[in-house]
């Protein structure tokens, strides 16, 4: 294999085919800036990340967009609290 394995984690599937990238996740339905999750939902991040980076060892085609459903992003949530100074 010659190269560095790629997956591109994408929030706009349309504008992301454009650059053709060897292969990418879109988590359906996370808006521009949460490409992982919202801040604070880092059970969520974590299974992104495990998501995208199981892509490199499946077969998939060259420009291939796997688009899967996090429901858990939809879901109210607690943002983390931050110490005011």
């Amino acid at each position: 294999m010659k190269g560095v394995p790629t997956v591109l984690v994408t929030v706009s599937p349309e504008v992301s085919a454009q650059m053709r990238p060897p292969r990418a996740l879109y988590p359906k339905g996370f808006k521009i800036g949460n490409s992982f999750g919202r801040p604070g939902m880092r059970d969520l991040q974590k299974k992104v990340l495990r998501d995208a980076l199981g892509l490199l060892s499946q077969n998939t085609r060259p420009g291939e967009f796997v688009t899967i459903e996090y429901p858990e992003y939809g879901e109210q949530y607690e943002p983390p609290h931050v110490r005011k100074l």
